[in-house]
Parts: C-alpha cells; sequence; structure tokens
C-alpha cells in the first residue's frame, strides 16, 4: 500500500473524533493535517525508517506552528492493510481525545516556576538541585522563556525537563556558545556548573546528556565550553561529547525518545555513556 492510500484510510477513521472536537484537514498539505480551535496535529512518516510521528501545537499559526512529537511508532506502510490503519487512527484518534477534549486557555501569569532548591541547601549537603532547580535557574537567567517553562508543566502536569531542553532550552544554549559575548557565556556555565556539581544524578544526566552532550565534540564549542567548565564537570562532559559525536545506541534513543509516561523513572545516561567510554567519575 503507498502511503498516501493509508493516509486516505487513516483519515477516514478519523473522521469520528475530528468532527467531535471541531478539527478538520488543512488542504494542500502533503501530509495529514487536522486543524481546530484548540489547537493542529499531523501526522508524518518516515519510510527509510517506517516511523509514524504523531505531531501537536496548541497555538495554530499556519507554517509558525510549533509541533511537537507526541509520539513515534512503527508502521510498514508497505505491508500494511485497511486493519493496519484503522489500528493505527484509533491509537491516534485516543491520542487526540486526550490531549484536545478537555483543553482550556491556561493563563500562564497563574502558573508558578519550579521551585528551586536554595543555595545554601545544595553546598551544605542537606539536599541537592534537581530538575526544578534548573528549570528554575534557566528562567532566571533566559525570562524570556519562562512562559515556554510554564507551558511545559501545563502541558505535562509537572516539569518535563528532557522534552523542554530538547526542544527549548539546549537550542539557546548552544546559540550562547556558538554566538553570545564571553559575558553570556561565563554566566551560563556559572549556572550550569553550579547546578551539575551540587546536583542529583539526574540533573547530572540533563546537563551533562541532554544539553551540552549536544555540542557534539565541535571543537569550537568545546573550546568556549573548556573556558568556563568547572574540572568537575569538564571530564564527564568531554567523554560524554565523544559518544555524541557518532551515531551509536545512545544517539539514537536521544533522538527517538520513547513516549511520555507520567512519573517514568528516569534512567542514568550520563552513567551509561561513561561506562560505554570506559571512564569514570
Amino acid at each position: 500500500m503507498e502511503i498516501n492510500e493509508a493516509y486516505k484510510l487513516i483519515e477516514k477513521y478519523l473522521e469520528p473524533i475530528n468532527g467531535e472536537l471541531g478539527f478538520s484537514r488543512i488542504k494542500g498539505e502533503a501530509n495529514p493535517v487536522f486543524k481546530g480551535e484548540k489547537g493542529i496535529y499531523r501526522l508524518t512518516y518516515e519510510a527509510k525508517t517506517r516511523i509514524l510521528s504523531f505531531e501537536c501545537s496548541y497555538e495554530p499559526d499556519g507554517e509558525e506552528s510549533q509541533f511537537k512529537t507526541i509520539s513515534k511508532s512503527l508502521f510498514e506502510a508497505d505491508d500494511a492493510d485497511e486493519r493496519d490503519c484503522r489500528y493505527t487512527a484509533n491509537e491516534i484518534g485516543d491520542e487526540v481525545k486526550s490531549l484536545f477534549a478537555s483543553r482550556k486557555k491556561v493563563d500562564l501569569e497563574k502558573v508558578k516556576m519550579p521551585k528551586a532548591v536554595s543555595r545554601g541547601q545544595a553546598k551544605s549537603g542537606v539536599i541537592s538541585y534537581d530538575a526544578d532547580s534548573l528549570a528554575n535557574r534557566f528562567g532566571v537567567l533566559y525570562p524570556d522563556l519562562k512562559d515556554e517553562i510554564k507551558r511545559n508543566i501545563v502541558e505535562y502536569g509537572e516539569f518535563l525537563p528532557e522534552t523542554f531542553f530538547k526542544e527549548i532550552g539546549t537550542p539557546r544554549v548552544l546559540e550562547v556558545i556558538k554566538n553570545g559575548s564571553q559575558a553570556d557565556q561565563k554566566k551560563l556555565f556559572k549556572m550550569l556548573c553550579d547546578i551539575y556539581e551540587d546536583g542529583t544524578n539526574e540533573v547530572q544526566d540533563i546537563i551533562g546528556v541532554s544539553i551540552l552532550g549536544e555540542m557534539k565534540n565541535d571543537p569550537k564549542l568545546m573550546e568556549v565550553a573548556d573556558k568556563y567548565m568547572s574540572e568537575y564537570m569538564a571530564g564527564p562532559v568531554h567523554e560524554i561529547n565523544k559518544i555524541t559525536a557518532k551515531s551509536n545506541k545512545y544517539t539514537k534513543k536521544l533522538k527517538n525518545p520513547p513516549p511520555y509516561k507520567p512519573k517514568k523513572k528516569k534512567t542514568g545516561m550520563l552513567q551509561n555513556a561513561l561506562n560505554q567510554a570506559g571512564g569514570q567519575y
């Protein structure tokens, strides 16, 4: 079956939920794109990997819409039949309903930023910096991104750091490392070093892998990082970048994370990376 034929069948089985929630297909788009008052969603298919992605945006602004990948699934279009298309449409329909059925406009000014562990507590060892602390400090450093942090909280019911940094935070960090002033670069790394050195394993994973691991061992970016990284953080970051610069099972996992599941226990990507590299820190 051709993918366009599969799209038509999937769209057919999505008609009930689209009608219920007021979504209609945008004409002229190669892939199925559906728009309604509550947002917009689309399907994209990668023939090489046979991956069908479900993406959505709550602020439909045409070409300017910022889509987020909600889920990815294996869909072998060549071997698919109508039953497969119906099953896929049902899965997508469930996700559409869960995301948009009861969605209300949220006043972001009423959404509280994540609370940070105090510097005194972290330095004394009473409690370590966590992902919420990183989000808070990141918002202080870049106030224009506070609303994005709050949107992340509204969407997932808690701050989901991997998603925020992959989509919003890490691109800002890389831009500062590449084109920022020395003062801005120094402020950035001071914040990251503080959180890293007195942080939980989870927050060290986020900084080492999800943020600074995206430098992918680029010589110019690493040169800037080396000016400001502490000795404690520099070793692991270098080992991680040796790994992220290449295509391997860890980089593939980072590019294709599993669908979000609330309160899922997070794995130690940093330790996995260091073990793979043969280094212990």
